[in-house]
Parts: structure tokens; C-alpha cells; sequence
């Protein structure tokens, strides 16, 4: 499945304005820090993973190790991504536009052929 971001941001910003009620309303640290959320849940996700797989414990407060799927990685992967792209409209960045002009600096800058 292919996605338009552009048509993808018009629906993440009405939704957040008319739906969460909290576009326009909230401070950039909000944005931030709902991204961090995020990435931090799908950092615990791996950490528990990984310290199972060394042979840990497979402990935790809400969930374990053996509950983590698949589909809840991909859950946060998405939250991650949606976040992304509220903080760079509100910063007024094409996400798109930055993720290519980035990607193509750092293969230039490190000599690497991949171009996008």
C-alpha cells in the first residue's frame, strides 16, 4: 500500500484538531513529548525482547516479553511516525521533503551511492 503523506497530514492534523481537540492548543514540548512516548515504549519493547534472548528474566510491570508481537511493535512504529509528522507540521517541515533531503546528504556526505 502506498501513502500520500501530504493527503496523510491532512487527515492526522483534522483529526487531532477536531477529534483530540489538541493541534492548535498545545505547546511544542506536548508534541515532543508524545513522540518521545513513544519511541521510549517501542525501546522498552526491544530492551525486554533482547534481555530475554540473553537469558534474563522475562519480568515486567504491564507486560512481558512473550506478550510483545509482532502487531504491538508495529503499533508503536505507526504512533511513532503519526507524532512525526504532527511536530513537523506544526514546525511547517514537508516530512517527506526531509527525509529525502536528508537521506540524500548523508550518502553524499559518506560517499554512498543510494539517492533517493
Amino acid at each position: 500500500m502506498a501513502l500520500d503523506l501530504s493527503a496523510f497530514r491532512e487527515k492526522n492534523i483534522s483529526r487531532a484538531r477536531n477529534g483530540f481537540r489538541c493541534y492548535d492548543n498545545q505547546p511544542l514540548t506536548y508534541w515532543t513529548t508524545a513522540l518521545a512516548g513513544e519511541v521510549g515504549e517501542l525501546c522498552n519493547m526491544i530492551k525486554k525482547i533482547e534481555r530475554v534472548q540473553r537469558g534474563g528474566i522475562d519480568g515486567g510491570s504491564s507486560y512481558t516479553a512473550k506478550d510483545i508481537d509482532k502487531n504491538m511493535l508495529k503499533e508503536e512504529i505507526g504512533g511513532i511516525a503519526i507524532y512525526l509528522d504532527l511536530l513537523a507540521s506544526l514546525l511547517d517541515i514537508d516530512l517527506q521533503e526531509a527525509m529525502v533531503d536528508t537521506f540524500n546528504q548523508k550518502s553524499e556526505k559518506y560517499g554512498f551511492v543510494e539517492r533517493v
